[in-house]
């Protein structure tokens, strides 16, 4: 009776732990104010999914040495004969704040599909400090992980679609996008099918966050443009290129800039790239069109490229087009679901 009672008891326990809000699953963060409705809603959205009886989740799995390197392993509970393609979902904090959970809340439409899903923990600036290259070589090892381990969750490795929002997007782009850079970490760049990339920066040169391409050319436009950079927008790429903006960092984490030295033909299959209305970053429409511009005019002297695809979602802010990853009939997702199954 003892025993039965004990045992009791520890499954009561056990039950409570499971239900308490993720708030309490990972230290807190001090967020400015513009990004506290976001996590909220991202961490509920998160706990519904960890909840569903459709899904099972592994959570806080690590992929390196360090406290900070674990991810999160979603997978549909229905059984399937054949390995699932896989997501990995990239979440985004400007570089310097942020959870897996603020890429968790889509796992009940990414696996729907079905498809593994995948959310990484990188390291972040956290107001403090720089936090690259560390972040992008933690995503390569989250992916070496995932390319050794999909397996053991019913995924294929050679499946792989990467997707991220605002600076996950970024970082997404500068690993899909740099196939030498993945065989460095033993990820072969034929794995990478696709890229979905949300409002998200692909450069971050000066030049990059020109409203129009041809103000960055004319001789007026220039100075103006590098004042804004300096004064408004480079502040808020300090955990990635250092403050002040360290040039060789700069370039590295700008792969709209170093596209003319890849391989076309090793980029991934598709690259989709999504915007909001006004009320997104201002550079995230231009930057878009501007990464379908170059991959255009590099895939017309390539004997193979990669289709590109654009996705303006003109009623959606900065955040309202990641939360499109958590509706099952919005075009993003039927973006993916088609990916994924031709995948």
């Amino acid at each position: 009776q003892k025993l039965s009672n004990l045992v009791a008891h520890m499954l009561l326990v056990s039950a409570t732990c499971l239900s308490l809000s993720l708030k309490t699953s990972f230290k807190p963060q001090s967020l400015p104010p513009f990004l506290v409705p976001y996590n909220e809603k991202a961490l509920a959205l998160t706990d519904t999914a960890i909840e569903h009886d459709s899904l099972s989740v592994s959570r806080g799995v690590s992929y390196g040495p360090a406290s900070h390197q674990t991810l999160d392993v979603w997978a549909p509970v229905a059984p399937t004969t054949a390995s699932l393609p896989i997501v990995v979902g990239i979440h985004g904090g400007g570089w310097e704040f942020g959870y897996p959970e603020w890429a968790g809340f889509g796992a009940l439409t990414v696996c729907a599909t079905p498809a593994l899903y995948i959310t990484p923990a990188y390291a972040l600036g956290l107001g403090e400090q720089q936090a690259w290259p560390e972040s992008r070589d933690d995503l390569l090892a989250a992916l070496r992980w995932v390319v050794e381990h999909a397996k053991e969750y019913g995924g294929d490795p050679a499946r792989i679609i990467l997707t991220g929002h605002s600076a996950g997007a970024h970082l997404a782009a500068c690993l899909g996008l740099d196939p030498p850079l993945l065989r460095s970490a033993g990820v072969a760049p034929s794995a990478i099918k696709a890229l979905f990339l949300v409002s998200g920066p692909v450069g971050l040169r000066a030049q990059d966050f020109a409203p129009a391409h041809w103000l960055w050319r004319f001789w007026v436009g220039r100075p103006l443009i590098w004042w804004l950079y300096r004064k408004g927008v480079s502040p808020n790429l300090r955990a990635v290129v250092g403050s002040p903006p360290e040039p060789t960092a700069v370039l590295a984490a700008s792969p709209l800039a170093r596209l003319a030295e890849q391989d076309l033909a090793e980029l991934p299959g598709l690259v989709h790239v999504t915007y909001g209305g006004k009320r997104d970053f201002p550079f995230c429409k231009p930057q878009a069109k501007r990464l379908r511009a170059e991959l255009e005019r590099l895939g017309r002297s390539a004997t193979s490229a990669p289709r590109v695809e654009v996705l303006e979602m003109s009623e959606c802010d900065h955040f309202g087009t990641h939360w499109a990853l958590a509706e099952p009939g919005s075009e993003w997702i039927a973006a993916l679901q088609t990916a994924l199954k031709e995948s």
